[in-house]
């Protein structure tokens, strides 16, 4: 009788705990509190810079390729249209139009290669202040990285360096040839300063991506980002853990034998 008794009494205190345990929902995060949590995320906000910024630069390379359509040039007494300027029937026009629109392809490519860089760097690494940023200080916070994350990153930054050398040779005859058509169809002082204008837009984003990509192995340039900012460390949601590291080794002895 007094086992039962105590049963039910022991029943009853634990009643409450369940009552109280379920009235205590958890706390949901507002859309707002979401909103600035992203605003304040380092690859946020990194990605919306680089998303603004493409924009120019794909209107910047446009007028910096086709020279020929952009620059003012002369059509019996008066400035030709855009038209008049691409659809010449010359051979020497037909061949700078051709040139320019494969200037236009090569820096597109190039863009391309720059932003799946860029993303890269953005997810895999951060910018530490706190840290060195030279080549081997990087090399040491890489080893935080998987080694498939790592050869990405490698691999990326030298397909951004062997396009921006043939971007490089493209811009180079491209102005060459396109002055000559120019020069040919002179029509004032206009043409002289956008011919210059235009070839300047293209002049610093070869020099940028010369800069950029001109560096030691672990030294990583954004392309995007203002003074050159250098991605020094890895992400801490990309850092993996000693026995991670040790089956990625293993995994890559089994692979290599």
């Amino acid at each position: 009788m007094s086992e039962s008794l105590i049963t039910n009494t022991d029943d009853v205190k634990l009643e409450p705990e369940k009552i109280i345990s379920q009235s205590l929902p958890e706390k949901r995060t507002s859309i707002m509190d979401r909103i600035n949590e992203k605003r304040n995320d380092q690859d946020f906000q990194q990605r919306m810079n680089v998303g603004s910024t493409l924009v120019l630069e794909i209107y910047r390379v446009l007028m910096g390729a086709f020279l020929v359509a952009f620059v003012p040039q002369k059509c019996g007494e008066e400035i030709c249209s855009i038209n008049e300027n691409i659809q010449r029937e010359d051979i020497l026009s037909r061949s700078a139009i051709s040139l320019n629109a494969v200037t236009m392809a090569a820096f597109l490519m190039l863009y391309f290669i720059e932003v799946k860089r860029e993303n890269k760097l953005i997810s895999y690494l951060e910018v530490n202040r706190f840290t060195s940023v030279d080549n081997d200080s990087v090399g040491n916070a890489l080893q935080k990285l998987s080694s498939e994350k790592k050869q990405v990153i490698w691999d990326y930054d030298g397909y951004y360096q062997k396009a921006g050398y043939g971007c490089t040779a493209a811009f180079i005859f491209n102005a060459i040839l396109s002055s000559i058509v120019v020069y040919s169809n002179y029509l004032d002082n206009k043409t002289v300063t956008v011919y210059l204008t235009n070839l300047l837009f293209m002049g610093l984003k070869v020099a940028d991506v010369y800069s950029t990509v001109n560096t030691k192995k672990n030294v990583f340039y954004s392309a995007y980002l203002k003074n050159k900012v250098q991605f020094n460390d890895v992400d801490p949601d990309k850092v993996i853990s000693d026995e991670e590291s040790l089956k990625v080794e293993e995994l890559t002895d089994e692979e290599e034998l």
